[in-house]
């Protein structure tokens, strides 16, 4: 048998068919052994990474904090009436004021759709209320029709939610607002009293009450 290598009489290099066990290859064979040999290793590489991925997305699913329940007594529908007064020296008018709170995204906020009827006009805002678990704090942000923003901090105390924030209206002016919400023994009625001050002035701009209809 000549071996793969092995020089001819006359010095010409010959290439064999045949392995040292007498059996013929076949090159197609050795291109289908080498391609098979790949797609084992990029699969044994692979396949680890994809189980731990799947592992990882079931175990890593986000649920909302505990502390967010304590929005609870604000979920349903709110029809409020009082007084309210706008700036300082403005006139005070009767206002009616409907609240529509409900959970959004999983349960991780709560959307309150507003819409506040005085003074000659309807006005349509939404607040989101959330929980910061890095400040472990309950926040409020409200978004008004007339420009206007507001960031609050919340803080309950058994049947008392207290708000307490800076408002910014669209020309820039801040004022600072603290709400005092008082709620039923049994959650279906509500009053709150807001006191604004801006410029070292202090006024009350609002006072509501009213009853849970859903």
């Amino acid at each position: 048998m000549t071996r793969v290598g092995a020089s001819e009489p006359g010095g010409e290099r010959v290439s064999s068919n045949k392995c040292d066990c007498g059996h013929k290859i076949d090159r197609n064979q050795l291109l289908q052994l080498s391609i098979m040999n790949l797609r084992c290793i990029a699969v044994s590489i692979i396949l680890p990474g994809l189980i731990s991925t799947c592992v990882y997305g079931q175990s890593s699913t986000p649920t909302p904090p505990p502390e967010l329940k304590k929005w609870n007594v604000w979920i349903g529908d709110w029809n409020l009436s009082g007084t309210a007064k706008d700036t300082p020296t403005g006139p005070e008018y009767k206002v009616n004021w409907h609240l529509h709170e409900h959970w959004i995204l999983n349960g991780f906020f709560v959307q309150v759709d507003q819409t506040w009827k005085g003074n000659g006009q309807e006005l349509h805002s939404i607040e989101i209320l959330s929980y910061d678990p890095v400040k472990k704090i309950h926040t409020v942000s409200g978004f008004s029709g007339d420009g206007w923003t507001w960031a609050l901090t919340a803080t309950f105390n058994k049947t008392t939610t207290t708000e307490e924030g800076v408002a910014t209206g669209p020309d820039g002016a801040m004022v600072t607002s603290r709400i005092e919400w008082q709620f039923s023994s049994d959650g279906k009625a509500l009053s709150g009293t807001l006191q604004s001050e801006q410029n070292g002035v202090r006024w009350t701009a609002f006072t509501v009450n009213g009853t849970k209809s859903r």
